[in-house]
């Protein structure tokens, strides 16, 4: 009786790939906003008299945000969307170490 109240073959609504645009739009303005922080924090870390381990924390988020954009442009499926957001929270975590160590500078 199912089969017979629906407007498509079973075979077809299987392979529907889900909705995830607002998903996907979020975690790209996220991505958008991560990358203005990691700019404003690349002219702090840039100059000789700061810790290494801020500096190292910078590398690290700036790692994160790169896996992050890769991942979202390669993301299908909302399984693959939470390495995306697993990312963006690496990339957050690091970017408050480097502040941190940097210590209000």
């Amino acid at each position: 009786m199912y089969a017979v109240m629906s407007p498509e073959p079973p075979q077809e609504r299987r392979f529907r790939r889900p909705y995830l645009g607002p998903l996907r739009d979020h975690l790209l303005a996220e991505i958008h906003a991560l990358d203005l922080e990691l700019r404003e924090a690349a002219e702090v870390t840039t100059t000789a008299h700061i810790p290494i381990s801020a500096r190292a924390d910078y590398l690290r988020a700036q790692d994160a945000h790169r896996r992050a954009t890769i991942s979202w442009s390669a993301a299908r499926g909302r399984h693959e969307l939470r390495a995306v957001s697993d990312a963006l929270r690496q990339c957050r975590t690091a970017l408050g170490s480097t502040r941190a160590s940097l210590g209000g500078r």
